[in-house]
């Protein structure tokens, strides 16, 4: 079983850099066709000797840097999507509280933003869902030819439920609608991380966390 992997941060600096590399490479670019005879320095011998190899140069600078601030865009789209998403409240309780399932199985692959998003979505609500256990698809070339285009895949009970992106509506309607198992003696059945709570006792039909959960 494997524990949910947080995204990183990307690197702080990373805007200035990419701006930087696309900007010096559409300098290069601008004086290899206007000439360099109005610049108050003289350029190296080799601009004159290998015009080519400083317009390479220039198209790998600025290929550089748009992929850098594609990158930075691309993350902040998600970041922005998802927070335009229903969120679970972190004091959303499900009117019966307990886990769920008995198997959170999630395919998934390296350098994948959806997969990195499905595993926190899946933590958010830990609470409610069996310990998730993370497959990288890689491991074995089947699971390759069957997943390779829709990862992350979410199998609960051994059932696929979500392909390529959770829905967190959907998420909690399942967990809703499924029996919940029973409480350990030490969890109030809210889904806050250290909350303190004491333990609850025990109720034939529990109607929410009871009376001694304080994390609302």
């Amino acid at each position: 079983m494997s524990t949910f992997a947080r995204k990183e941060e990307l690197p702080q600096g990373l805007a200035f850099l990419g701006n930087s590399l696309l900007f010096l490479g559409l300098g290069i670019l601008a004086l290899s066709l206007t000439g360099t005879s109005w610049l108050p320095f003289n350029m190296p011998r080799s601009w004159f000797q290998n015009p080519t190899v400083w317009k390479l140069l220039a198209l790998c600078l600025s290929g550089g840097g748009i992929a850098i601030l594609k990158q930075i865009s691309s993350s902040e789209m998600r970041d922005s999507e998802r927070s335009r998403q229903i969120h679970q409240p972190k004091d959303w309780i499900p009117e019966e509280p307990g886990q769920r399932f008995e198997t959170l199985t999630v395919y998934t692959k390296a350098n994948c933003p959806l997969c990195e998003e499905a595993t926190e979505i899946l933590e958010d609500y830990a609470t409610y869902l069996p310990q998730t256990e993370l497959i990288d698809i890689y491991s074995d070339p089947a699971l390759v030819e069957k997943f390779g285009t829709c990862v992350p895949v979410v199998l609960i009970d051994g059932k696929i439920r979500f392909r390529g992106r959770i829905n967190e509506v959907l998420l909690r309607r399942l967990i809703v609608a499924s029996p919940a198992k029973e409480l350990s003696q030490n969890s109030c059945g809210c889904n806050k991380q250290d909350c303190g709570c004491k333990p609850l006792t025990m109720q034939p039909k529990s109607s929410g966390s009871g009376s001694n959960c304080r994390c609302a």
